[in-house]
């Protein structure tokens, strides 16, 4: 493991002792996988403990092997970053500038998550453990939502601020970074899944017919609201990412891939494997490769991007939620009229279509991505 010094080149002149303690360390690639590999631990136990909440019920108490499994990854990550910082004093840098480029808001993270954790405890002990939805949306849970995200995105930070390959970016070059970025999707998935394809089959349920205006109408339609509604979150949820990664230039062939499966496959864990769960989640991420091949298509050709990123957004929502609805078909069966589950696709589609807009505009100098890449 190594860190490096941010600015300095080998043809640059020798940086003074002030100049060189004024800046930052930098990680390395393989210092930031490190970062990785203990923020997945964390967002691990926190999955395994959502998983716990659901298929265990009676759990009544904050200390439990799941909180362990969520704590002990928190305190690893926290032991990593001190001693990122001691290594930057060894360095002679001062205790304020001692944690490298992309950390200093993990640090922030840190006190936020561990207020969280305290708060978290005493809450239960005051109000128990919440059972359902309300478990979502507790505040003490939103604030570790809170520091976990600025623990997390690190090692995304400090990927993004080292110079990219000259060659473009690559999963391999990119890898830290692109992890880093999809597990914090994960993270934020997690507190999402009240509104997630991957949890509950919604085009599965009949659609209750009742006129408008009659008694009961609104309250029959709300399954399929809640479902409708469930495919633009997620749609959001994983097409974002990618759209940030695009405009900064840092999306390698492979990020897709890489995102759906965490979040599918984390999704579905929290439900026990369920036979919808497991052929959903494997259909979406076949279709998160097909995705690559289009998108990959798409970087060959010289398109400005206020026409690319829409294109790219909207055949990632179209090949996502056609192969998690034929998932609903093979193993619940599809009971939704085919105005809805059609037209779904294609609501989730122009909603992408309209991020990738929004983030390709204003346009640039005319040119297209492919051209940075």
């Amino acid at each position: 493991m190594s860190i490096k010094t941010v600015g300095a080149t080998a043809s640059s002149p020798a940086a003074t002792d002030a100049e060189r303690t004024s800046r930052r360390p930098s990680t390395s690639a393989r210092d930031d996988l490190v970062t990785v590999a203990f923020g997945g631990w964390l967002v691990l136990g926190l999955f395994v403990d959502g998983w716990a909440h659901v298929n265990l019920p009676g759990l009544e108490t904050f200390f439990t092997p799941w909180h362990g499994l969520l704590y002990s990854g928190f305190l690893a990550g926290t032991l990593w970053l001190v001693a990122l910082a001691r290594r930057g004093r060894r360095l002679g840098r001062p205790w304020h500038r001692a944690l490298p480029v992309g950390y200093p808001p993990a640090a922030v993270g840190v006190l936020i998550f561990g207020a969280g954790g305290l708060g978290d405890m005493l809450w239960h002990l005051a109000f128990g453990v919440e059972t359902g939805l309300d478990a979502l949306l507790s505040p003490t849970h939103l604030v570790l939502l809170t520091g976990g995200a600025l623990v997390l995105t690190s090692a995304l930070r400090a990927g993004w601020a080292r110079p990219m390959d000259a060659a473009g970016p690559s999963l391999r070059t990119e890898l830290p970074a692109a992890l880093s970025l999809a597990l914090v999707t994960a993270l934020a998935a997690f507190f999402l899944l009240y509104s997630s394809v991957f949890t509950v089959p919604a085009a599965a349920e009949e659609l209750t017919r009742i006129p408008e205006g009659a008694p009961g109408h609104e309250a029959a339609e709300l399954p399929a609201v809640a479902g409708l509604s469930a495919y633009l979150v997620t749609t959001v949820l994983l097409v974002a990412p990618v759209l940030l990664a695009d405009r900064a230039g840092r999306r390698p062939h492979g990020l897709i891939v890489l995102l759906v499966a965490a979040v599918a496959w984390l999704s579905v864990s929290v439900g026990g494997f369920t036979p919808y769960g497991i052929t959903a989640a494997t259909a979406v991420t076949v279709a998160a490769g097909l995705a690559e091949l289009v998108v990959a298509r798409m970087d060959r050709i010289e398109m400005p991007d206020t026409l690319r990123a829409p294109a790219l957004a909207a055949a990632t929502a179209t090949l996502l939620w056609t192969a998690q609805l034929l998932a609903v078909a093979v193993t619940e069966g599809i009971r939704w009229p085919v105005e809805l589950w059609s037209g779904v696709v294609l609501l989730s589609a122009l909603a992408a279509s309209g991020l990738g807009l929004l983030t390709a505009w204003p346009p640039g100098d005319g040119s297209s991505s492919t051209s940075r890449r």
